[in-house]
């Protein structure tokens, strides 16, 4: 103890400033590290929200897109089912003609004996040959109407997709 009487006062304050000045620096060297990592995790954060902000304006345009093409080829599609209705109307309207016709037809008064059966049974067959056509027509018409608009809702929503890349 009588050693550290020996040391002036001077050299104790010195020596206490200097240990002050230590700690502060080694304090201010973490505060700094650790405010590097805050300002990093951050500007991390940042740009996630920004990544996702942009990801859902994306999503949100595609979204749009895809109902706005989904609604016209919903649209198309009831004037396809409209258009087929008509078209159905007018058949049945057409084959009412016929089965009248060949209702009130005359009869040949003296046919052949090897030809007379086939002779009044073919207009019934080309009738109904004709009939059968018109509904078969008519049912790949409505089927491929409805098949191009399916196509083209799919180009239009893939169109869309690639258009927000």
């Amino acid at each position: 103890m009588g050693a550290l009487k020996l040391v002036p006062a001077w050299a104790w304050v010195l020596l206490i400033l200097l240990a002050a000045t230590g700690y502060l620096y080694i304090r201010l060297d973490h505060t700094t590290a650790a405010l590097t990592a805050v300002t990093g995790e951050r500007d991390a954060a940042t740009a996630r929200a920004a990544s996702i902000s942009k990801t859902l304006s994306l999503q949100r345009q595609l979204t749009e897109d895809s109902n706005k093409a989904t609604d016209h080829a919903t649209e198309q599609a009831e004037h396809v089912t409209a258009a087929v209705a008509v078209a159905d109307d007018r058949a049945r309207s057409l084959q009412q003609q016929v089965t009248d016709l060949l209702a009130s037809r005359k009869r040949c008064p003296v046919a052949p004996a090897s030809t007379g059966k086939t002779r009044d049974d073919l207009a019934a067959v080309l009738a109904e040959l004709r009939r059968s056509a018109d509904e078969e027509a008519g049912s790949l018409a409505a089927a491929l109407d409805r098949s191009r608009i399916a196509g083209q809702l799919c180009e239009s929503m893939y169109s869309a997709a690639m258009k927000t890349r």
